[in-house]
C-alpha cells in the first residue's frame, strides 16, 4: 500500500487541493498529482480539478512529496485551468 493510500485510510487525505502563495518567490501546492512540466521559467502542476501555469524566472522545483510541491523563484503569473477532474 502507498503513501496516498495509507493516508486516505487513516483519515488524513481529503484530496482537496490547496495552493499558498508567499509573496512573488514561493508557490505551496497541496495535493498536487503531478508534474506536467517544468524548466526554470514556465512549471505546470496537476491539480485534481485544475490545472496550475506558473510563470516566472528562475523557478526552481525545492520539493516534492505526498502532500504536494513547493517551487521557489521569482514568480510572475499564475493561471488556473480546469482539467475535467475526476471522481475519487
Amino acid at each position: 500500500m502507498g503513501i496516498k493510500e495509507t493516508l486516505i485510510r487513516l483519515g488524513d487525505y481529503t484530496g482537496e487541493s490547496a495552493v499558498t502563495l508567499k509573496g512573488d518567490h514561493e508557490l505551496c501546492a497541496e495535493n498536487c498529482r503531478c508534474i506536467l512540466a517544468c524548466d526554470e521559467n514556465l512549471a505546470l502542476l496537476r491539480m485534481r480539478n485544475y490545472d496550475i501555469r506558473v510563470v516566472g524566472t528562475g523557478i526552481t522545483l525545492e520539493n516534492y512529496g505526498a502532500y504536494g510541491v513547493r517551487l521557489t523563484g521569482k514568480i510572475h503569473s499564475l493561471t488556473l485551468e480546469e482539467n475535467g477532474g475526476d471522481d475519487e
